[in-house]
């Protein structure tokens, strides 16, 4: 779920041994009915249609909610270059997104010719069973985390924070409150730590609510919109901060290991892959107010694992020239996916790192 900026962010991959490509943002298109990039005489067609999972690892303060995905399938019918455009909360979006990578495409023709087309795809999450508990009155996380608004607009695109990788390691267990201000154009302008039980907790909690994203429409332009929040991270909960179950498995396989963990844990190098890893879906950090207000450029490079469904795990800084920049870059990291790697043809876990630099703000 990508916080639009106006400064250039180039995203170096470097996935594999000797393998380094430069990727550059793309706008969102426009909310609407399907658009295509290239005029064709079929659209793309799902070969089979892969049912929603109502999520069950969060509580929910409301019973519906719609994700909005774009994405492009190519020539070969393959998904790629995914963007989320509307997620009001971060567990129906992974749940969109498991269906839409798990689905089979044929890919749009053109004069009798396969095409590339990028097209749009709602997700409509409906409840079909009792006991989800009602513990917001924000539209947003609930068992993770609770909120308190003042003029606060819907909350329209909202992300998981990260779960600081050394003290999930540690089985450490927190919270942080924030205070964000929104814009009138629903963005988060401003975010103020107000208490943390570690450190990291607060900076991943104050990164994560300036990747949030609020509906601007039908409300009064105030500088007084505030919203409260405060994120739980539990040790013995951590799907609740949006921690995937593959990642506490793979955390208690790299305990066993000592020196050659992630031997023993069965993890594969990019360069030992089958293919280099693919990614489908990509997120720009948002370049944070210390950067802008002091128009100085940032990097980071972040070191991670993708499981064997293409989900992103414990992602953890290698370095960064602003430690905002480099919370920025993890959050943004950890909502990426990719295809699954495989080696051998087999479904595996892998290493990967990747570095991202922003441009100094003009």
């Amino acid at each position: 779920m990508p916080l639009r900026t106006a400064h250039a962010l180039a995203v170096l991959l470097c996935l594999s041994a000797g393998f380094t490509t430069t990727v550059r943002g793309q706008a969102a298109t426009p909310h609407g009915k399907p658009q295509v990039t290239n005029p064709a005489s079929t659209l793309p067609q799902a070969l089979r249609t892969v049912p929603l999972v109502y999520p069950d690892t969060v509580d929910l303060d409301w019973s519906t909610g719609r994700v909005r995905l774009a994405y492009v399938v190519d020539e070969q019918g393959r998904i790629g270059q995914v963007e989320v455009l509307q997620g009001a909360h971060p567990a129906f979006t992974d749940a969109a997104l498991d269906a839409l990578l798990a689905t089979p495409y044929r890919p749009a023709v053109k004069d009798g010719v396969p095409v590339a087309m990028r097209v749009q795809r709602d997700y409509q999450f409906k409840l079909q069973h009792t006991g989800v508990g009602t513990v917001l009155n924000l539209r947003g996380p609930a068992r993770n985390g609770s909120a308190r608004a003042e003029l606060a607009p819907a909350l329209q695109q909202a992300v998981w924070p990260v779960y600081p990788a050394g003290l999930l390691r540690s089985g450490v267990t927190g919270s942080a409150r924030v205070r964000a201000r929104i814009g009138t154009q629903g963005e988060v302008s401003e975010v103020e730590l107000l208490a943390a039980s570690h450190p990291d907790f607060g900076r991943a909690a104050v990164a994560m609510m300036q990747a949030w994203r609020f509906d601007p429409s039908g409300t009064v332009a105030s500088p007084q919109r505030t919203l409260e929040y405060e994120q739980r991270f539990s040790a013995a909960r951590p799907a609740d901060s949006g921690v995937p179950a593959s990642a506490t498995q793979l955390l208690e396989r790299l305990a066993l290991g000592g020196a050659a963990a992630t031997a023993v844990a069965g993890v594969v190098g990019a360069g030992d892959l089958d293919a280099p890893l693919r990614p489908l879906l990509q997120v720009q950090p948002g370049v944070p107010p210390s950067l802008r207000q002091a128009r100085v450029a940032g990097s980071a490079t972040v070191d991670f694992y993708v499981d064997a469904q293409g989900r992103v795990l414990l992602p953890e800084l290698a370095s960064a020239s602003h430690e905002d920049f480099g919370w920025a870059a993890l959050t943004a990291v950890n909502q990426w996916r990719f295809e699954p790697p495989r080696r051998g043809g087999q479904p595996v876990v892998a290493r990967g790192r990747v570095q991202l630099k922003a441009e100094a703000p003009l």
